[in-house]
């Protein structure tokens, strides 16, 4: 078994699916499942289960998979400290992010960063926050970005507040408040957002004790703020998220005001390769110099 197969198995296991899995790697979808079966017949041990769900671990696989994982950290910190003695000339920087950040940061940071270091690549794994902050725990990403603050055994930097809204077609009546009284909500259809990283809309209802009318259910940022445009209901978003949307909506401040903190976040910062450490740095530098004043 070489490290091609044991990324094989995990990258797998991450789409979910041997179709997604398939087009991620290149693969055509019987060229992937018979990679998985020699892997399987080599080691004498059925790793995934398939079914018409997806993959998921078998009980041998969830024995293994810690191992698999941490050869495939060590083969990272390798070729990472080939690099750095290298100067910095190749080399892959692996970041847990969410749809707002990949759309609102990330473009900015890394063509700053690609700037200083054009030969480093990026490999970006999208999730909730739960999702990143355990992928950092376990050194499956260098670094994330999470809701600040974030697990104590992982070092985390505050970055950014930012401030939640109702969300509005540009000639509803509401659209021209000046606050939106959260209480209203449950008198109104809403629109909610289910992409897996609203959890901070879920605890501010449940801080206030709402229950919202929800008409819709919708997976898509983008869909969300089309329903709103066209007056099929309202939506409470980040206003970070409907930046750079040229959508006839308005942002409404929510009354009592609310807001999620946002953070970036590694294992450990001593450990982070020459490459991880230096965009940390740009990014921080880079978020608060966009957010300066």
């Amino acid at each position: 078994m070489n490290i091609s197969q044991y990324e094989t198995i995990v990258k797998t296991l991450e789409a979910g699916t041997i179709t997604k899995a398939a087009e991620e790697l290149g693969y055509t979808q019987s060229g992937l499942t018979r990679a998985l079966n020699t892997l399987e017949e080599e080691w004498g041990i059925r790793l995934l289960a398939r079914g018409r769900s997806g993959v998921k671990l078998t009980a041998e696989g969830i024995l293994l998979m810690p191992h698999i994982r941490k050869i495939l950290v060590e083969q990272r910190k390798l070729a990472e400290h080939i690099n750095e003695i290298q100067g910095l000339r190749d080399g892959v920087i692996r970041i847990g992010t969410f749809n707002s950040c990949s759309a609102q940061w990330l473009p900015g940071i890394i063509r700053r960063y690609h700037e200083d270091y054009p030969g480093i690549k990026f490999e970006l794994l999208h999730g909730t926050d739960n999702q990143v902050t355990r992928w950092i725990a376990e050194e499956r990403v260098d670094i994330g970005f999470v809701e600040y603050p974030t697990r104590e055994d992982i070092d985390a930097e505050f970055l950014y507040r930012d401030q939640i809204v109702g969300i509005f077609a540009a000639d509803d009546p509401l659209a021209a408040e000046g606050k939106f009284d959260i209480r209203k909500l449950p008198d109104l259809p809403y629109i909610a957002l289910n992409e897996g990283v609203d959890d901070e809309i879920t605890a501010i209802l449940a801080k206030n004790n709402i229950d919202p009318n929800t008409r819709f259910i919708e997976e898509d940022d983008h869909a969300v703020i089309a329903m709103v445009e066209s007056g099929l209901g309202t939506s409470l978003m980040s206003k970070m998220m409907i930046q750079g949307f040229d959508r006839r909506i308005t942002a409404v401040p929510l009354d009592p005001p609310a807001y999620r903190e946002l953070g970036i976040a590694c294992k450990s910062r001593g450990v982070l390769s020459a490459a991880a450490a230096i965009f940390y740095q740009y990014a921080c530098d880079w978020v608060r110099n966009e957010y300066k004043g």
